[in-house]
């Protein structure tokens, strides 16, 4: 399974769970631009959190302290949460560029 496919099925199970629990969709597609921005930019935190070597235990801790800092919406904390336990942190950008796909879906928005 590629990157590409695995994000758009955690972020088509983000967005199922955002709406069962009514969450601001706007907001947590700010977050996750947010966070995989934050991945972008800091090459040294993007490699320490995508490293085999690293434990998980410790990628989960990282992640942890990173959402509680950032002061996400607990649906975006629990689904980074999630990619830590399961070393696919590697996902985060290709994640939100697949929820923001999924909400343009959802808003029947066609790009031009």
């Amino acid at each position: 399974m590629t990157n590409r496919t695995a994000a758009t099925r955690y972020a088509r199970a983000l967005l199922d769970v955002a709406l069962k629990e009514q969450a601001d969709l706007a907001t947590i597609e700010s977050q996750l631009a947010g966070i995989a921005g934050l991945f972008a930019t800091h090459e040294a935190l993007r490699k320490a959190l995508v490293n085999p070597a690293v434990p998980v235990p410790r990628k989960r801790a990282a992640m942890a302290d990173l959402v509680e800092k950032a002061g996400v919406l607990p649906v975006v904390a629990r689904t980074f949460l999630l990619l830590a336990e399961r070393d696919r942190l590697a996902l985060v950008g290709d994640l939100a560029e697949a929820f923001s796909q999924r909400l343009l879906d959802l808003r029947n928005v066609v790009r031009a």
